[in-house]
This record gives structure tokens, sequence and C-alpha cells, in this order.
């Protein structure tokens, strides 16, 4: 009789591997999640499943006849554990339930397992089945399960699960302080849960999405709930924030809020007395300053044209002092006018690139003529480290310069007054510049240093009996240079002269050159300065050694005849001196005669300086032995370009051999010489719009270039190949040949054209061609380039736009020299103002046209005569279903109307070229009615002002 508990195994005729049945077992059993091996009596494998296989870290094929032993990887102690417990259970025939071991893997990491085994009669050799399972997900899954637990165990915020039925099945610790803190309603619910709870967890279920928002306010605390479904156990887990603090908060703004619409309304009331009374002032401020201005700017005025009728010198002396009288007058009333203006909030800074040294250098040459009359040295410098490309307000840098050098030539006798300008800070986008003005006048006391900038207020009253003037000055430059992100401050001594100093925070243009670079014409040639003013010594200094020439100094005549026998002596030689003409001992005039003799001062070129300008002294220069003759203070370009014209005048002479006969004196080169020396380049416009033709050929007028029009790319074309030109401006769309088609033919005629050009030419074997478009869009720009022009300028053409371009891509050595004029407040008044901003923006139209009022006027006339048939053209072109045309006439529509910053315009023709440029006209009638309204609102508004225009350009009664 077998052992109860052994499973009975009878042979059948199955045994064999190959049989349909045993395959199909084999199947069944690899399907199985849980491993199975097939024991003998000896514990050798018979069979193994494929899960089995993996937890023993074997193939299925390895495993097979193999001992137990041999391929279980038992943890701690493989001789141990399963094989003994499994021959013990083969002695006594009872079977091991749910036992637990660790196995290994090949990797040697250790996991749980589950393991079973029930022995099997077979009749023959007695084995068992032993059964392994992996506890691994298992034992993670609880790991995780105790995290989450405790995760909402440790969590501060309530936390809360009910049943279907509202009943509260679950409380984290921080829910069952509130429970005892607060307790439960009449209902039986917490009380700090949302109220009608067993209809929001019945919703909750039922919509299977979470409910938020639920707030619960208390008398001593409040709550605003989360509730989530939980499907599968037909569950709604609650999570509550305290929002005890935020109530408590609000409850403050609310208070808060009501004070300040009470404190509000009182100010409401103080604003409107106090606005009343700024209204009045300004009125008044406003009749007076034009009562004022209309006789002192008919004053200046007629002094300018009597200044113009050639008068003689004693003449032109007394003018000049009417109209210097004049301008007093009227900068006194501009600077009241301006304090006004800041005092109110109402000064707006530009933002405009500009070109830093010419600045300060127009600057110097306005006090020249002063500085001259009482007889001081006025000098000025940017120093190299110093951008000079950048972006600001030049005119409010010009009024802060301005006031400060004025205030030091005013209150200096004798001496000398010195601009300089040094890089405080570099960004990688913009600089902060220090500008330093000082003087060799009467001092300033600490006590009176304390009440400067301020409004009205000078050293002492002694101060404004001798000297004149209000004070305003300095207040107002104080308040400018805090706007322009800077601050002011003075360093005085009495009777040792001031420095005052100010800082201003400037943006980089994207082209930002220094002021001061190396030139390879200057560089290596040797240079003497004489000078017996030390501040003019160190600026020549800084300027030529700048460039890359060698420089010495001398004080005096004496000492400078010195340095050029010390240089001879060790071979060397001066290219060329520069020397003051004022001088204590021997002067300019006396130095220069006496270089004509000396054996090797004959060979030195002489440049003289000079601030005291006087009829005859240029004839004395020349006769003495002077090629250049240049005023004080001096410009960086004029003297760089001086010194390269003196340079090649005549060859060096070499070998330290003295000339046998003094060469003949040339032509005396002065600033005036160095001007008309540069001839202006031309520049071709391809353009076919007669108004962009108008405004593109008068903003290269006012910047100093000559121009070429034609109408179409192929007119450009042959231009281009009858002259030379520095540079084009290429529109893109045009009849015949457009602009892209222009370019690529101009590309290909270059590419092919091997005739060398000339050196004094402006054209190079690559012409520069900057594309003009009205459109901006994105691509626009890489479709310029991918045609083969250089640059891009989006219409309305601004006049700093295409200045910046110009100067980018014309050598610097043809730029035009334009004496840049004072600031215009392109600012419309009167009627102008009454038109809106999107139909005609008159004050964004001046700003693109440099304040060019003239320009305005026949802008605004060229439109008026030419918008019915453009009109007339988009029309037409609707009617024929010509999409091609619709987006040409629409084009030329929004570029006229773009000049005139006519933004309403502008959008409906831009929808209508988009239309015909895609090809779809369907709504093309509908945006040409909304085009054709636009455009007539622009008429009434232009025709109006050129009415309000001819009333005022009628005489007065």
């Amino acid at each position: 009789m077998k052992h109860p508990e052994k499973i009975h195994a009878e042979a059948s005729g199955t045994s064999n591997p190959s049989h349909p049945q045993n395959i199909l077992n084999h199947a069944i059993l690899d399907i199985l999640p849980i491993g199975i091996v097939r024991l003998n009596s000896q514990l050798h494998i018979l069979s193994v499943n494929v899960e089995a296989a993996r937890l023993l870290g074997h193939s299925v094929d390895f495993c097979a006849s193999k001992r137990l032993q041999d391929v279980l990887l038992q943890h701690p102690d493989p001789t141990h554990g399963i094989p003994m417990r499994i021959q013990e259970s083969l002695l006594n025939g009872r079977s091991v339930q749910a036992a637990h071991a660790m196995l290994r893997d090949s990797a040697h990491e250790s996991f749980p397992v589950e393991w079973n085994y029930i022995p099997l009669d077979t009749g023959e050799d007695s084995g068992g089945v032993l059964t392994i399972r992996d506890l691994s997900s298992e034992r993670e899954l609880q790991q995780d399960y105790d995290r989450l637990t405790r995760v909402a165990e440790e969590s501060p915020s309530p936390i809360i699960e009910l049943d279907s039925d509202a009943n509260l099945v679950y409380a984290n610790p921080a829910m069952t302080v509130l429970l005892q803190r607060f307790g439960f309603t009449a209902s039986g619910f917490p009380t700090v849960c949302p109220g009608e709870l067993s209809r929001l967890v019945r919703r909750c279920l039922e919509s299977g999405e979470e409910i938020r928002g639920e707030e619960v306010c208390l008398s001593q605390a409040s709550f605003a709930w989360i509730l989530c479904p939980v499907p599968s156990h037909q569950l709604v887990r609650g999570y509550a924030v305290d929002t005890t603090d935020i109530q408590a908060a609000q409850a403050e703004l609310h208070r808060s809020a009501e004070h300040l619409r009470n404190s509000n309304s009182q100010l409401d009331k103080a604003l409107q007395e106090a606005q009343e009374a700024a209204r009045v002032k300004s009125s008044f401020l406003a009749t007076v300053s034009h009562e004022l201005r209309t006789p002192m700017n008919g004053v200046i005025g007629m002094t300018d044209l009597l200044l113009d009728t050639e008068p003689s010198e004693e003449q032109r002396s007394y003018v000049e002092t009417i109209r210097q009288c004049g301008e007093a007058l009227l900068n006194l009333i501009n600077d009241i006018l301006e304090y006004g203006k800041i005092e109110a909030g109402k000064l707006e800074l530009e933002c405009i690139d500009f070109n830093l040294r010419t600045t300060v250098e127009d600057v110097l040459g306005q006090f020249a003529e002063r500085a001259q009359t009482k007889g001081l040295e006025i000098t000025g410098l940017v120093h190299a480290a110093v951008p000079t490309g950048l972006r600001g307000d030049p005119g409010r840098l010009r009024q802060i310069l301005t006031n400060f050098v004025g205030n030091a030539i005013k209150f200096t006798e004798k001496g000398d007054v010195t601009v300089q300008a040094f890089l405080e800070k570099d960004h990688v986008d913009a600089v902060v510049v220090r500008f330093e003005i000082t003087d060799s006048g009467i001092g300033i006391s600490p006590e009176a240093q304390a009440r400067l900038f301020q409004p009205f207020t000078q050293a002492d009253s002694s101060t404004s009996r001798k000297y004149g003037g209000t004070g305003l000055g300095l207040a107002i430059s104080k308040q400018l240079t805090e706007q322009m992100g800077g601050s002011v401050g003075i360093v005085s001594r009495p009777g040792h002269g001031s420095t005052f100093w100010c800082t201003a925070h400037f943006a980089k243009q994207a082209a930002c050159s220094l002021a001061i670079m190396p030139s390879a014409e200057l560089t290596g040639r040797r240079v003497l300065i004489l000078d017996d003013n030390e501040s003019n010594r160190i600026i020549l200094h800084h300027l030529v050694t700048g460039w890359g020439m060698v420089a010495d100094q001398a004080q005096d005549a004496d000492s400078a005849i010195a340095l050029l026998e010390q240089q001879a002596e060790k071979g060397l030689a001066y290219d060329v001196a520069i020397v003051d003409m004022l001088m204590p001992g021997k002067d300019g005039i006396q130095f220069a005669k006496e270089m004509k003799t000396h054996p090797v001062g004959s060979l030195v070129r002489l440049v003289i300086l000079t601030s005291l300008i006087q009829r005859g002294h240029a004839e004395l220069a020349r006769q003495a032995g002077f090629v250049a003759y240049l005023t004080k203070p001096i410009r960086h370009d004029q003297l760089s370009n001086c010194l390269r014209t003196v340079l090649g005048l005549s060859e060096l002479v070499n070998e330290g051999k003295p000339a046998v006969a003094p060469v003949p004196a040339p032509q005396l080169i002065t600033r005036h010489t160095l001007t008309e020396m540069k001839s202006a380049p031309r520049i071709l416009v391809a353009e076919d719009n007669l108004i962009n033709q108008k405004l593109t050929i008068r903003i290269l007028e006012k910047l100093g270039y000559q121009s070429d029009v034609v109408e179409n790319g192929q007119e450009a074309l042959t231009a281009l190949a009858r002259g030379s030109y520095a540079l084009v401006l290429m529109d893109c769309q045009m009849p015949v040949v457009d602009g892209f088609e222009a370019t690529k033919l101009l590309r290909q005629r270059e590419a092919t054209d091997q005739e060398p050009t000339t050196p004094d030419s402006y054209t190079t074997r690559h012409i520069p061609i900057v594309a003009l478009t009205a459109n901006a869009m994105r691509g626009d720009r890489e479709r310029c380039l991918a045609a083969g022009m250089d640059d891009y300028l989006t219409k309305p053409i601004r006049k700093d736009d295409l200045k910046g371009v110009l100067e980018r891509w014309i050598p610097l050595s043809v730029h035009p020299q334009v004496t840049s004029s004072s600031d215009v407040e392109c600012r419309e008044k009167g009627t102008d103002t009454e038109a809106l901003s999107v139909i005609f923006d008159v004050a964004a139209t001046l700003r693109n046209i440099g304040g060019d009022r003239a320009l305005l006027e026949d802008l605004v006339e060229l439109f008026l005569e030419r918008y019915e048939t453009m009109l007339e053209r988009i029309r037409t072109a609707l009617a024929s279903k010509d999409h091609v045309a619709v987006e040409q006439a629409a084009h030329a529509l929004k570029g006229t109307a773009n000049n005139l910053s006519a933004s309403e315009v502008v959008l409906s023709a831009g929808q209508l070229e988009a239309l015909g440029r895609l090809g779809t006209l369907r709504e093309g009638p509908m945006i040409y009615t909304q085009l054709e309204k636009a455009v007539l609102r622009l008429v009434q508004v232009l025709e109006k002002r050129s009415r309000s225009q001819r009333d005022v350009k009628r005489p007065a009664a």
C-alpha cells in the first residue's frame, strides 16, 4: 500500500518525449509563471520548464540530467537548504509546502523565492516535483505599499477616504487632529468637510472625475477640498489644503483696498486742483515763451541772413555779437521751459544711432570762437577704448556737455578747458561712458559745491552779477543725466579750477567701432608734437599713437630742435611735426623759419595748429614753411586726413642729407581743402515709385551723397555698366526686371568681369547692393541675401537706418563729411495732433526723414496727386482677376503709405498684396473696400493739413 501523501503516477504509452501529448504538456508548462522541476529519487533533474530554468540561472538543456545541487545557486549556503529538505521529504513521504529561500542569479544578486516539493510514486524510481515562485515583484509591491502608506501618514495635509455612502473609512493623522479639534456635524459628517458630502461623493463616483475648489470656512480655520474617485474600490479620496492664512490675507487686502479707495478719492480731488494749477502755469509759460521766442528768432534769423551777404570783418564782428546775445537770451528761455518740462515729467529721451566722437567734437567746435575770444585753449578727446557707434539721445547728451563746457569757459579767464570721454563700464550690448570737463578757472569752495545742481543756484550771489546766468543749466544737466542712467559730480578747489563729470548709459550699435584705431598709412611714421600746453600735447600724443605713429613731445622750440638733433644722431628723422602757433619765447612761425635753415629740420613737414584765427595768419604760415594750417579744437578725422595728405605730398628724403634747395611750398592744406578733396560718393537708386524716389534722393542729399535714379532693374544694369557707383539701393519689386533678377544678373556680370579697377574708384568687383522692400516678414531678409544682395532695409526708409547701412558698406575713406546740425524737435503742434496716428503719424514720419518738413510737404502733395491712380490700378487688376497685377499694385500703394506712416492703409494694402501673392482673390473685393475707406480717411487728414499749412504761410494782416 502506497503512502497517502504520495501522488501515484502510472506508466502510460505517452512516455515518449516526441509524442504529441508530451509536446502539449511541455508547452503548457512553459507558459506557467511558476518554475516546475521534475526530480528522481537521486535528485537528478528529469525536466524543467522555462521559468524554472530562468530561476536556476541556466538553460533548459543545461539543466537536463544534472543534480539539483549542481545547478541550484542557493544563498547563503548552497550545500544545505532546498536539497536537504527534499531528501527528508523523500524519506518521510511528506510534501514541503510554502517554504522560503534566497537564490542567486548569474550576477550573484540574491532574490527571494517560495518553493514547494511534492513526492511522486511512479512505481520504478520514485521522485517528485519541485515548484519555485519568484517573490521579487511581490516584495517591491509591498515596499511601494509601505512607502505610500508612510506618505499619507506623514503628510501635513488632511487626507480621508469615504465609501459610496460617504462613510469615513480612513483618516490620516493630520485629519485625526482636525476631527478631535472641530468634531462632527449633527448629521454625523466631519465639520471640516464640505456640506452635502453624500451628494458630492455620488457625483464624484458617477462622473469618474475629480471635484476641486470645495471650500469650508469656519470661524477659526478655512480649507479647500479636492475629491478624487477610486472606482476600483468604490471609494472617494479627499485632500484638504489649509487656506486659513490666505483667507486672512484676502480679508486684510479687502480692508486695505477700501482704505485705498477712500485715500484715492481725496487724492483725486487734490490732483484736480494741482492739475488746474499746472494748466494755468503751463499756459502762462507757453504764452510767455511764444511772445519771447518770436522776436528772438527774428533777431537771430535776420543776423544769419545778414552774415550771408559777405559783410566786412568789422561788420561781421558786430553782427556776430548781436547773434550771440540773441542766442544767449533764447537759451535762457529754453532753459526755463526745459526745466518746467522736466519738473512736469514730460521729458522723453530718444534712442537713435549716433557717433559719440562726432557729438563731442561738435560741442567743442560750438565753443571754439568763444574760447578764442577769451584766449583760452579748448581741447577734447574720446579715448581709444570708447566705442563711437552708440544708441541713445545725442541731442540731450550735447545739451549736457554744452552746459558744462559753457560754464567752464564762462568761469575761466586764462588757461584751458578740456573735454574727455572715458570707458567706465563695458557690457556685451551696452557701455557706460564717463565725461570729464576740466577747466583752470576760479574753482568752487566745498560749501558752494553742496548747493550746486539745484535750480536757480550758483556758487554765490557775486557770480551771478559778474558772469550772468540763472543756475538752471546744472540742474537740467543733472536730471537729464539721471534719466540716461548716470550721475553727476564735481571735483574742485578755489583758485585751482574745476572738473565737472557725468556718466551716461548707452546701447551699442551692431557695428560698434572704437574711437581711435590703428591706420595702415600712418603706422610707423614719426611725429614731433610741439605745444606749450600740456593738455594739448597729451591729447595729440594719444591720437597719433593710437593711429600707430611714433611720437615725441616738446614744450618749447628749443626742446623740439634738441629732440631733432638727438634723433638725427641715432640715424632717425621725423616725418612730420605738429606745431602750436602761439607759444612763449619762440612762437610757431619763428620755429618754422628756424627749421627751414636747419640741416635736419628742413626735411620735416610742418603742420600748424592755432586757436587764434586772424586774417593773414594762414598766408604767414605758408610763407614760414608750413604745409598745413588747422584750427583748434582739432577734430580726429581732420587731423588724420591732414597727416595722410601731408605725408603724400612729396617723397621722403632719405640718407639724412639736407636738400640742396628748398622745395617750393605747395598750396596750403586747411580744413576747407581737406573737405573739398573728398568728392561725395555716388549712389544708384533703383525704384519705380515716384514718392519713394523723391524721399530717398532727399535723404541721400542730407547725408552728403550724390545719387542717380532708375525705374527698373534693366535700367539699373545699364547704369552700372555705364558708370561707377559706391552702392546700389535696389527695390525688390519693379516692372520689366525686378530687384532679385537684376541682382542675379549683376553678380553674374561681376563673376565674368576681369578688368582691374582704378585705385581711386569707389567701385570694386563686388558692388554692395542693399535691398529696399516694404515686406518685413520672416524669410524676406534671407531671400534678399540668397539673391546676392548684401543688406536689407525695410520701408519706410529712415534717415538713421540708411546712414548706418551706407557707413557699413562704403569704405570709411570716402564717407562724406556732413556737418551735423542741431537736433530738430520733430513734434507737430496744432491741427496735426488732431489726426489719429493710425491714419497719419506725423511725428513718426518726421523722425524717419530726419525732421525735413519741406520733404514732408512734398510727400503729402505727391500722395494726394497719385492716390486715385494707384487705387484705379488695384480695381482694374481685381476686375481682371490678375493676381500678379494685384500684388504689384497693392505693394506700390503700401510702400507709398508707409512713407507717411499711415499704418491703417499699410495694413489693408498689405492684406491685398498677400492675397495676390497667394493667388486667392476671393476676398479681394471686400479688403479693397476697407482699403478704399482707409485711403479716403487719410486723404481727408492730408487735405485738411495742406489747407492749414497754406493758411499759415499767408502773410499776416
